[in-house]
């Protein structure tokens, strides 16, 4: 399959690379040594980072009291968890920020889904028994689909092709990627992973997270991570927030007890409260504006 995928992007020219600063806060969340000083030192060496992030901090949209002149005091007012999402947010999107309209998929549905996939991948790992970092998960949730965002850019037309024949005969998004690809947005999203040297349950749980049986995994396991991102997937669909451009979706309110040993209510996941967070995220990380006003294909 990765061999497929590699044919597929070999004359690809300009292939996103992971900034450093990224790899950087990445590896930074299981080095417990790097503490709130270091995570300063690392985003503050990227000028442009350091600048967009202070700027939204001192945002309404956080309402601390009082201007944060840099990003140690951020670090302080925010918390290290925030900051460093903060900053994965806005470090990865702005590379991906341009999705267009295209059969009836847009870049601002397209990002709302994806933020409530991270927001729930977080929320489900905090409230939860389940052995994964918080903001692994959140990273892994928010570019889990992505994809297909390099299949939009680097095979458009056929994409298009596959968003329409899923969206025509009502089946996975997947199942009509692999009839016109031989490969689905699952396995191009994990080999683009390992381009980037990322971890390796990063890369399981962006290449399962449509086809895993969970049944067959545990919250304790080292396929935790892909079970978090693969529920908070689901429950992104079900709660209808934002469009990932795939019409069949099935939320298994009984296969989500198994693997967690509790309900979705019974765990605090409100569908108003994580809409209204997912929208203030899509502002935050200037999203808002993304999807371009032509449709094609639709």
């Amino acid at each position: 399959m990765r061999h497929k995928v590699k044919k597929m992007f070999r004359n690809a020219d300009n292939l996103p690379s992971l900034p450093i600063v990224v790899q950087k806060i990445f590896a930074s969340i299981n080095d417990p040594s790097v503490g709130a000083k270091e995570l300063a030192r690392i985003v503050t060496n990227d000028q442009a980072l350091a600048s967009k992030v202070l700027k939204l901090v001192n945002s309404s949209f956080f309402g601390l009291r009082g201007k944060i002149q840099n990003i140690h005091h951020a670090v302080t007012m925010l918390g290290f968890s925030t900051l460093r999402q903060l900053c994965l947010g806005v470090s990865l999107t702005k590379y991906f920020n341009n999705l267009k309209s295209t059969a009836g998929l847009t870049g601002e549905e397209f990002w709302l889904h994806s933020i409530s996939t991270a927001i729930l991948s977080n929320r489900l790992a905090k409230v939860s028994s389940v052995e994964a970092d918080q903001d692994v998960c959140y990273t892994v949730g928010l570019i889990h689909d992505i994809g297909k965002l390099l299949l939009l850019q680097y095979h458009r037309d056929r994409y298009v092709e596959a968003l329409k024949k899923a969206r025509d005969e009502n089946i996975p998004l997947v199942q009509a990627e692999v009839d016109i690809f031989e490969v689905d947005h699952c396995a191009v999203g994990s080999w683009l992973y390992r381009n980037w040297k990322l971890p390796r349950e990063t890369r399981r749980a962006v290449k399962s997270h449509h086809n895993i049986n969970p049944d067959e995994i545990s919250p304790v396991s080292e396929d935790a991570l892909t079970g978090v991102v693969y529920f908070a997937n689901l429950i992104s669909h079900h709660f209808e927030i934002g469009n990932s451009g795939n019409p069949v979706s099935e939320f298994d309110e009984e296969k989500f007890r198994t693997f967690f040993g509790e309900s979705l209510e019974e765990m605090e996941i409100d569908r108003v409260k994580i809409e209204e967070e997912t929208m203030i995220s899509l502002e935050i990380l200037g999203l808002t504006d993304s999807a371009g006003k032509e449709t094609v294909g639709a």
